[in-house]
Order: C-alpha cells, then structure tokens, then sequence
C-alpha cells in the first residue's frame, strides 16, 4: 500500500513539473494587463484619461496599471523598462518629452509590445510620427478659444485703442500640440483683431513645473514685468494652467478687469461650480477624457486582439506622407452659464 502512495506522489509530482514546462499558468495571469505611462498624473486631464481607460478594461477582464513620470523623461523610460519586464500585453503613453518618442517606441517593438500614444504625438528626430497617436486638434481649440475670447472682447467694450490691455497666450515650445494651440489662438486673435497692438501681446513659455504652478509662475513673472498692463485677456492651453494664471492675477489684484480662457475645463468646473460667474475664469474649451480614451483603446485592441501591425493602426487617418495614423478629437466652449449641461458627468 505505502509503494502504491509513493508511487501516486510520484506521479503528481511529475505531472506538475510537466505543466509549469508547457506554460501552465493560473487564470488570473492570463488576464490582460495593460501599461499606462502618465506623463504628468497630477492634472485632471491624466486622471480622466486613466477612468475612462479602467473603464474599457473593465469591459475585457483586463487590469491597468499607472505609472506617473511627473514629466522627468529619465524616469519615464525607467518605467517603460520595468513594464516591460512585468510583461505587459499593451502600453498606452502620454510621452513626458516629445525627444524620447523614437526610444519608446523602439523599445515597445523590440519586446513585441503594441503601443498608442496619447495627446502628446510620439515622435522622431524629423517630427514625424513613429506610432499610432490620438490627440487633440490643437490647431482647432486655439481657434474657437480665440474666436470667443475676442466675442467677449466686443462685447464688454474692450475696444481699439486697447490702452493698458495685454494678451497673454501660453505655450510649450517642445510639446507640439501645444505649440499648435497657441498658434491657433494667435493666428486668429490678430486675423479679428487686426489692429490690435503688437508690443501689447505676450507669447509665453510655461516651465517644466506642470499643472497650476507652471501657469500661475509665468503669469504672475509676466504681470509683475509689465506693470503698464491694467486689463489682462489670457489664453491657457492646459486648464490647470488656466487655474494658476487666475490665481496670478487675483494676487496682483487685476481680476476684476481681466478674462481668462482655458482648454480642457476639467479644472475650470471646480471653479464654476464653487463660483459660478465670480471668476475672471470666464470660458474653456471643453473635450473629455472618453474622445481620447475611446480611439486609444481601439488602436490598442487593434493590435494585441487583431494583430495589426503599426503602420495598419488608424490607417484611414494618416496626415500626407506619415507612415503611422494620427487621430484627432475636438471640443466645444463652455462657461459657468451652460458647463453642466454640455459636460454631463464631467461636470460633477
């Protein structure tokens, strides 16, 4: 009887070594884990981004995981390292700079890992795009941002000969569609308000603190070394900016005269909600975290479901001459009057 047991133990023994030799592995392994590198976590947009993305995983047993560079690129690839060495299925990247694009993106095709960029197009050395991205028409959101700014404008009697107002419009010069924004925001600005005068317009460069900070220290440098500016109407690209360009110039007691428009109005609902019209935070740009989210996911599915190659991703969106797709999304005005209706749970 005791050899007939040893013989069983024996038995078992070597039918689990046979498993874990084959791969065998328990079902909670199986699940697809998919990596998203947040360039800078800290921003209302990134963490509706990372909802709305944990709510596509939802829908496919999948799990998400979050890595938050705080903008540092260094750290950034560190991450993508250790997410590749936890074997991820897919990574999904607001890239922390656009210059390590081309090594993110080799790196991903090296191990076999699909990858979509997010709002910040990945990029190489000629500024072509070197994998499928999903991002904001910048070009556009600095247009319509423009178009009411200068609406207002009019009809609160800010008029020619403009003595004593600034327009100050935000940008990052190594973030492209930032760059884009605020050359939608100019261009249309000066193309309506043609006689507006030059030495009274200030295009500024945020710094690398990120969020409300990054708009409140270049507004309040930009004030403080202007002091024959009264009336300041302002264009921010990134909504927390927005917020911190507010707090600037409340501190500098010019508020009440000034207006402040941002993209994004994932901050600026805060500030409604709590103020309502008492701000100088006067409109944003809406577009959700879901417009983006939802074409990440496809493009993403695209390739560890169907298989796609990069270049097959987002093909039927591709710009003249680009091998890889670039989708875009866009968005629509609010303020304090009508943010609830057209934002619907984002408002909340």
């Amino acid at each position: 009887m005791k050899k007939i047991f040893r013989i069983s133990v024996v038995i078992a023994c070597l039918l689990i070594m046979t498993l874990a030799v084959v791969g065998c592995k328990p079902a909670e392994e199986d699940k697809m884990v998919i990596g998203f590198l947040s360039g800078i976590y800290e921003i209302q947009w990134e963490q509706d981004m990372e909802k709305e993305l944990k709510k596509f995983a939802e829908e496919e047993d999948a799990t998400i995981i979050t890595m938050d560079s705080h903008l540092d690129p260094a750290e950034q690839l560190q991450q993508l390292d250790t997410m590749i060495s936890q074997g991820v299925d897919g990574i999904i990247i607001f890239v922390a700079n656009q210059k390590i694009s081309q090594t993110v993106v080799d790196k991903c095709l090296e191990e076999g890992i699909p990858i979509v960029g997010e709002s910040n197009r990945l990029i190489d050395e000629e500024g072509n795009i070197c994998a499928p991205c999903v991002e904001l028409d910048g070009y556009g959101m600095g247009v319509i941002c423009a178009e009411w700014l200068v609406q207002y404008m009019e009809d609160n009697g800010i008029s020619a000969p403009y003595e004593g107002v600034g327009f100050m419009n935000l940008h990052e010069a190594d973030v492209s569609n930032i760059v884009d924004r605020a050359d939608g925001a100019e261009e249309t600005f000066f193309s309506l308000l043609p006689d507006f005068p030059k030495d009274n317009y200030f295009r500024v460069e945020t710094g690398k603190e990120g969020g409300a900070a990054a708009g409140f220290n270049i507004a309040q440098a930009t004030i403080s070394g202007n002091p024959q500016i009264k009336k300041w109407v302002v264009i921010a690209p990134q909504d927390d900016q927005g917020g911190g360009v507010v707090r600037a110039l409340e501190q500098a007691g010019l508020a009440d005269d000034s207006v402040v428009v941002s993209m994004g109005a994932e901050s600026a609902r805060y500030e409604w909600a709590d103020k309502g019209s008492d701000t100088c935070w006067k409109a944003a740009s809406f577009f959700s975290a879901y417009d983006c989210a939802v074409h990440a996911w496809r493009g993403l599915m695209e390739q560890v479901k169907e298989g796609k190659a990069l270049e097959d991703v987002f093909a039927d969106s591709k710009e003249p001459g680009q091998k890889y797709g670039l989708v875009k999304f866009t968005g629509q005005m609010v303020t304090p009057d009508n943010f609830r209706e057209i934002m619907g749970e984002y408002a909340e």
